[in-house]
């Protein structure tokens, strides 16, 4: 049930937002779209159905009449109705994802898997398509190949949230908590002030607490867990991996700490990207590209204050109470566009391949 109330709010959005900007030959699909969204699933389809007389070329009427049946749970009429329109010429991605995941309620995900691999030859840069194919996965407890699912989709779509947002949770609950860490901040950059980014905030805080461990006589941390493999061919000066590499600077600079909290979790942080940059073959990534320039801009602690607010809200509150004018400087700063973290395909991050 969580997979389906997740993905119908998700089409809703759509749904309404679509046919707000598009201009329609039977502009009474406006009041079926409200009723139906009022849960008067069936007065809005009759109009719907009008509709689809009216001007029979345009794919939405049929595609809002699926939905509607899908929220009744009525999965094989929405399926029927979908199928018949596969040939239309003005379809997209979201009309696989929506037949697609009709199977998959229906309890035939192995047709949902074939409908997004459908899809994904007409429309690969769909990132939305592996997402739901990585959701289908996930639900089979295939973990690795769900993963896999939302790299390839970050790959096709670098700038869609939600694959970010399903891989950062995944990450987070294994052994190799940093590559959650790295993608769920990156989500938080591309979906801000949503529920979703509340979420994630919380779910960061609570990760590096949990990957970092203080005692008397040491700290631990535990953020990878990562195999050197040496190849016949390898050289001294080839890299280590990214996830070895920054869990080295971030225990360094977490060694004098005694506990994670917003304050220390932001001087940690500081210290070991301002470490890590000193060597110029330790391998980059966008995000760790992002916090340099921050740190250099003299925003990157009021930045770690924000994205980890919901962990602790009363230290942010008392925080911000104390530093108002360093806070609305970082929010000038980040809110100003040209400073937002931009992702394309030359400069997307995936996680290292470890070895299973």
């Amino acid at each position: 049930m969580m997979r389906q109330t997740c993905f119908i709010a998700a089409i809703i959005i759509f749904s309404f937002t679509h046919a707000q900007k598009k201009a329609f030959k039977c502009v009474e699909v406006h009041d079926a779209i409200k009723l139906i969204d009022e849960e008067k699933y069936d007065e809005g389809i009759a109009i719907l159905k009008e509709c689809e007389k009216k001007d029979p070329k345009d794919y939405t009427y049929p595609y809002e009449i699926a939905l509607a049946h899908i929220r009744k749970e009525d999965y094989k009429i929405a399926i029927s109705q979908l199928e018949k329109i596969k040939g239309y010429s003005n379809i997209d991605d979201y009309y696989y994802a929506l037949l697609g995941n009709a199977y998959d309620y229906a309890d035939n995900p192995e047709q949902a898997i074939k409908t997004y691999d459908e899809g994904l030859k007409k429309f690969p840069s769909s990132g939305k398509l592996y997402l739901e194919k990585g959701v289908v996965f996930e639900l089979q407890n295939k973990m690795n190949q769900a993963i896999e699912s939302y790299e390839k989709g970050i790959k096709a779509e670098p700038s869609y949230p939600s694959n970010y947002y399903r891989i950062a949770k995944l990450f987070l609950n294994s052994n190799n908590p940093l590559y959650g860490l790295v993608y769920g901040e990156i989500f938080l950059n591309l979906e801000r002030t949503t529920a979703r980014s509340q979420e994630m905030s919380q779910l960061l805080f609570d990760g590096y607490k949990k990957a970092v461990k203080f005692t008397d006589k040491n700290t631990t941390v535990d953020l990878c867990q990562a195999f050197i493999i040496i190849e016949k061919d390898s050289k001294p000066d080839d890299p280590l991996p990214f996830c070895l590499m920054y869990s080295g600077y971030f225990a360094l600079a977490a060694v004098d700490k005694k506990e994670i909290n917003l304050e220390t979790l932001s001087d940690i942080r500081r210290k070991a990207i301002k470490e890590y940059f000193k060597y110029k073959n330790n391998p980059s990534n966008v995000l760790l590209n992002y916090q340099k320039i921050m740190e250099e801009k003299n925003v990157f602690n009021a930045y770690n204050h924000y994205l980890f607010q919901i962990g602790d809200k009363d230290a942010f509150k008392t925080w911000l109470t104390d530093n108002k004018a360093e806070y609305e400087k970082f929010v000038d700063w980040y809110t100003n566009d040209k400073n937002s973290l931009k992702i394309n395909k030359k400069n997307l991050y995936i996680s290292d391949p470890l070895p299973k």
